[in-house]
């Protein structure tokens, strides 16, 4: 994946952030501006960088995809670009039903949300269809973090105490999901960004995948669009990024930097491990072993297909096996039933050129 160009904003983005300045708007956003661009060079950002930003969620601090951020870039500019009301309603809309991560920052540090807010703050877009768009990104887990206006927050506010309930619902429902697919272990935290949802489960916690994205498809999350919405589980040091496809297939894209999990299999010759680890020799590069070869070669004899809802970037499980690898396509990589699989964090420990995993 090719790095992506932070010193260029558009024209129209480039005027609406300088606006933003001119009406002193922008001190709350954590990384404000691209710093080469000397034109707004000199616009206040936070002393503190931004992954250490105690404020930040835990979801908002995972970077977004290199498409996710070209399409929220392409949102962003319709947003700028509508000259009323009505129009910022659409476009909101259409967001949302995309699947964009509203509370993410791009490259230039905006949020979809933020710029939505600043949007109305002008005399045009005030009027009733403010407390409508407000509710709109609020119920999809919109989290505002500037102020715009007097008017605009009273408004914030009164949504906000309106439909918290709703959202403690949906987050308390999200946490269920995750409690009833979890084998051993526990869930530390839920959250939600539009179509994409985040649990965090404990260091030794076993984990029903396949549960997890049923539970959060059946709450209208993980619609099935391998581009934009997914699926986000840590499970004690790791992250693991999940696509479902319109197939219903789980696709595991992505695992975050020098983590590792064991992927289990219940197979007619019983469970059937395999240790998933990034590469630490090449950065690209995720490596899938087969713990017990024995058990994979007397499946393949008597032609048992493993692991038939689920790929490893893309690939079947006998084709990650047979390569060994794929490379990482999520967003870490550089541009009841046991009918199903089960992931569990381990431990890798690197010697020489060999790596080798373990349960912890």
């Amino acid at each position: 994946m090719k790095k992506i160009n932070g010193k260029k904003l558009s024209s129209k983005m480039l005027k609406a952030v300088e606006r933003i300045a001119k009406e002193g708007l922008l001190p709350n956003f954590v990384k404000a501006a691209p710093i080469a661009n000397k034109k707004i060079s000199k616009l206040p950002i936070l002393a503190y960088p931004e992954e250490l930003n105690p404020f930040q969620s835990a979801l908002c601090k995972i970077r977004l995809n290199e498409y996710e951020n070209m399409k929220l870039n392409e949102f962003l500019e319709k947003a700028i670009a509508v000259k009323n009301i009505n129009e910022l309603s659409k476009v909101v809309d259409e967001a949302l039903d995309l699947g964009i991560r509203i509370n993410a920052a791009n490259e230039d540090g905006f949020s979809f949300a933020n710029v939505t807010m600043f949007k109305m703050y002008r005399d045009e877009f005030k009027g009733n269809k403010q407390e409508d768009i407000i509710r709109k990104l609020e119920l999809n887990g919109a989290d505002f973090n500037v102020q715009v206006d007097k008017k605009i927050t009273e408004i914030h506010q009164k949504v906000q105490k309106e439909i918290e309930p709703q959202i403690y619902s949906r987050l308390k429902k999200l946490r269920e999901v995750g409690e009833n697919a979890t084998i051993e272990g526990t869930v530390e935290n839920v959250e939600i960004d539009n179509k994409t949802f985040y649990i965090e489960f404990s260091h030794s916690c076993i984990v029903d995948v396949a549960r997890v994205v049923e539970g959060a498809k059946n709450l209208g999350l993980s619609k099935g669009d391998l581009n934009l919405g997914g699926n986000i589980i840590k499970i004690g040091d790791g992250e693991v990024e999940v696509k479902t496809g319109k197939d219903g297939k789980r696709n595991y894209v992505d695992i975050s930097d020098n983590s590792g999990f064991a992927v289990t299999f219940y197979t007619s010759l019983g469970e059937l491990n395999l240790m998933v680890y990034h590469d630490t020799e090449d950065y690209h590069q995720v490596q899938v072993e087969v713990e017990d070869e024995e058990m994979w070669n007397e499946l393949q004899k008597i032609g048992e297909i493993i692991g038939q809802g689920c790929l490893f970037g893309g690939m079947s499980v006998k084709e990650v096996v047979e390569k060994g690898s794929f490379t990482r396509c999520g967003r870490w990589g550089d541009p009841n039933s046991k009918s199903s699989e089960t992931f569990s964090w381990v431990n890798k420990l690197k010697d020489n050129k060999t790596t080798s995993v373990e349960r912890s």
